[in-house]
Parts: C-alpha cells; structure tokens; sequence
C-alpha cells in the first residue's frame, strides 16, 4: 500500500504560540501549539500534517547552536520519501538567521518554509492560523528549482537569502532585498512570481559543528579598535563588521582589522544599509576597496545577521581565511 504523504510541522516558538500572563505584563509561551494545529483544517484530504513540538523558545532566545540542530532535524525529517516539505513555525525576530542557516545546512530540495506570526495566539486579528495555512499550501507548489528555505510572512513568499525583517509591529513586518517575491497569495491559492532559480546560486554546507565564536561588530562614528581587541582577546575565530554605505569604516578601526587579520582570523565586510550591500569602490584608509585590498572579505549583498551565520558554517568546514574568501566570493 502507497504511504500517505506528509508535511512535517516543526513547533520552535515565537509569538505565533504565545497568550498573555496572568498577573504580568507581556505575553510569553503559552504551550499552544496544539490550539493552533486543531484550527488548522487540512488543506489536502490525502496530505497528512506530523506536528513535531521541537521547542516552546521566543526567537530571541534561538542560539546558533538550536539552529544548527534545527536544520539537521529538518533535512532528517526531509529524508523521508513519504514527507513533501517541512514547515517551520519560528518567533520573527531572529527568523530570517533560522531561515538562511536552513538555506545553507539542509540539502534536500524540498520546499523548507518558515512563518510566523507578528500578533499573539488570542490577539484580536491574529495572523497565525493564516500565515500557517499559506505556508501549508506553500508546501505543495512545485517551488522555483534552487530556491531553498523561504520564508511566508504576510501573503507573501520571500528567498531566505534575500528575507530582512523592517518593521517591529505591524503585521507586515517583512521585505526582501531587492530581488522581489518568490510568490504571493491571492485568495485561497498560492502563486509563484518568478519560476527560475536566483541569480546568486545556492551554495550547500555540510559542517559537523559550527562555529560560534564569531562576533558581529556594528560601526558606528568615532569606532576605534578596541572591539576588535576585545573579540581577539576572547578568542574569537572570525570577525563581521557591519560597516557604512558600501561597506566603509573610521580610520581608527583599521588597526583592529589588521591585528585580526594577521592572526589569520577572517574579517567579513558587510553594510549597515538594508539594500546595494558592499563593493570595493572607495580607496581610502577604511574605504570598501582599501580593506578589501588588505584582506577583508566583502559579504556582497549578504546582511551582517546572515554573513555571520555563513561564517560559522564556512568555520565548521576550514580555518584557512582563504578558503573562507572562495566561499564567500563564490555566492
């Protein structure tokens, strides 16, 4: 007999599951997951849905570790010839880190959607239940070959490489980088906007462990090295700097990167803007082009968020900061 087909449903947490605490201020987890799955109608008769409770955490409280093993378990779940994809419910703060350590760790080429919700499981106008409908219905689209892990927030289906978080409130707190919307949801249906693989190719890790003494180290006017002293001296093994514009940096913090890179800790160049990432064009001490010609490696369109979490995968793999820089400039 043909086994029936599954999507698995991993629970992580988040505001999709949380109720308001008696007594206190705030809204926390509520052990809801169940509630949520029951007002859930199936959208296919012949696809089974298999809840998996992986944890009950707000996002914030995810660390690299969790999803690095969260990744593991989706691609496991993946494995299986009866499962079609995998959803993932996640807090949306730290969603999009979640989503781009799913993009690079798991090598199936089954749909991977995260979701979640940005208004608490009894808030007036909640947008869970849809938001998990859609991305159950996600789940049985044939998906653009390459795509990898997305996330569905809000009617709309974002690359996981390309997914930002904008807003901290509204309902529609989600944008992508420029490149657009994988697919969007009109009515009952889910529809594709784009049918071909991103013009950055998708590149897959295979790490045993990650690295996580990495750092992420955000510019600000007047920086001097001692961030970057600190970092060295806690024994970091690579470095992020979410620099200016195109990815330029004070004068000050040049003898940091230095000091790092001489100790052959790789020092990864990202922007703090949200969109044209980082491009070697400005020569002067600190400029884009100058660091670049030191040593540093430009993230390109990468944030500072997602070029960390490529960073401790790259570590997991080597130590040699050359090879890093082929993995980074490779996608």
């Amino acid at each position: 007999m043909t086994q029936q087909a599954e999507i698995v449903i991993f629970f992580t947490g988040g505001t999709i599951g949380m109720s308001p605490v008696e007594g206190k201020e705030g809204v926390a987890p509520g052990g809801n997951f169940e509630g949520l799955l029951n007002q859930l109608s199936p959208q296919e008769s012949d696809v089974i849905l298999r809840p998996v409770l992986w944890s009950d955490k707000p996002s914030p409280h995810m660390t690299p570790e969790d999803m690095f093993r969260l990744a593991r378990d989706v691609e496991t779940a993946l494995s299986e010839e009866s499962v079609l994809g995998a959803v993932v419910l996640h807090g949306t703060d730290t969603l999009v880190e979640t989503a781009y350590m799913c993009d690079l760790v798991v090598h199936s080429d089954k749909p991977v959607i995260l979701t979640g919700s940005m208004r608490y499981y009894s808030e007036a106008g909640y947008d869970g239940i849809r938001n998990l409908a859609n991305t159950v219905r996600a789940c049985l689209l044939p998906l653009p070959p390459g795509i990898g892990a997305c996330i569905l927030m809000t009617d709309r289906i974002f690359a996981a490489r390309e997914a930002v978080k904008v807003n901290s409130l509204n309902v529609d707190a989600f944008e992508s980088r420029e490149a657009g919307v994988v697919g969007y949801v009109a009515g009952e249906s889910v529809l594709l906007a784009r049918r071909h693989s991103l013009a950055m190719p998708r590149r897959k890790f295979n790490p045993a462990d990650i690295e996580t003494n990495v750092p992420l180290i955000t510019a600000y006017t007047g920086i001097d090295r001692k961030p970057l002293d600190h970092a060295i001296s806690e024994g970091a093994k690579g470095v992020v700097i979410e620099g200016f514009g195109a990815g330029n940096v004070p004068p000050a913090l040049v003898e940091g990167i230095e000091a790092c890179l001489a100790r052959r800790i790789p020092v990864v160049l990202t922007t703090r803007c949200i969109e044209g990432g980082v491009w070697p064009v400005y020569g002067y001490p600190g400029g884009g082009a100058d660091l670049h010609a030191r040593g540093v490696i430009l993230a390109g369109r990468l944030g500072g968020p997602k070029a960390r979490i490529r960073l401790m995968c790259a570590l997991g793999l080597t130590s040699d900061p050359d090879a890093i820089r082929e993995i980074f400039e490779e996608a």
